[in-house]
């Protein structure tokens, strides 16, 4: 997606951060990962950790970093509002689209331009693209709500929307154009990510209401 394209808009809604498909699967992914990383030996290798933590915050959310070390994530505020944040060379800047009410900002590339999601005054989600300043509004056309959550080097943008049927299903927008993209026989699709040669990877629940993560190639 070309970053001074402004992409079609149309309205949605859905409860916004976290994520409401992940949040559905909570409690089928949180236990079994906690489990699976106890279960991993160490290596040995040192890291060295710095917290991340946005001054008078009461929780802060790291969750992408560009080549070079931006930073990019959500925070609530006292009052439990979430608001996006950039951390570059050591300074927080807010980020909240105009007229929101909560912000989560999921991803940056290497170009700087910034993905996520936000919620208007009605309560409705819409996902956005931040990129020099401009703030530009990614609704999927007919979605009840949508969510950018990852973009690659070229402006590639992948997410998920929010059907009138109560379905989520996976999105891709580029140069303008969204594509749907739903796993064959899954009862709900979300994209996390997209790499620099368009392969995508996110989760999907089957008919029995198992959770699989999945590689799409272009």
């Amino acid at each position: 997606m070309n970053a001074n394209q402004q992409p079609e808009i149309s309205q949605g809604t859905m409860p916004m951060p976290p994520r409401p498909l992940s949040m559905r699967l909570l409690h089928a992914i949180v236990l079994p990962a906690v489990l699976v990383l106890l279960s991993i030996p160490s290596e040995g290798r040192a890291f060295t950790f710095t917290t991340i933590d946005v001054p008078g915050a009461t929780a802060t959310f790291a969750t992408s970093i560009n080549e070079r070390g931006q930073i990019v994530g959500q925070y609530s505020d006292v009052a439990g509002t979430f608001h996006g944040f950039l951390l570059e060379r050591g300074t927080f800047t807010t980020i909240d689209p105009h007229g929101s009410t909560g912000t989560a900002a999921f991803a940056i590339n290497a170009r700087g331009q910034i993905v996520g999601v936000y919620a208007d005054a009605g309560g409705v989600d819409h996902g956005f693209l931040l990129y020099r300043g401009k703030f530009a509004t990614i609704d999927v056309p007919g979605a009840t709500g949508t969510e950018a959550v990852g973009i690659n080097a070229p402006g590639r943008i992948v997410g998920d929307y929010f059907d009138a049927s109560g379905v989520f299903h996976g999105f891709l927008l580029r140069r303008g154009t969204f594509t749907s993209i739903d796993v064959p026989g899954a009862t709900d699709t979300a994209l996390n990510d997209i790499n620099a040669e368009g392969q995508v990877v996110g989760i999907y629940l089957d008919a029995g209401g198992t959770v699989h993560g999945f590689v799409a190639l272009p």
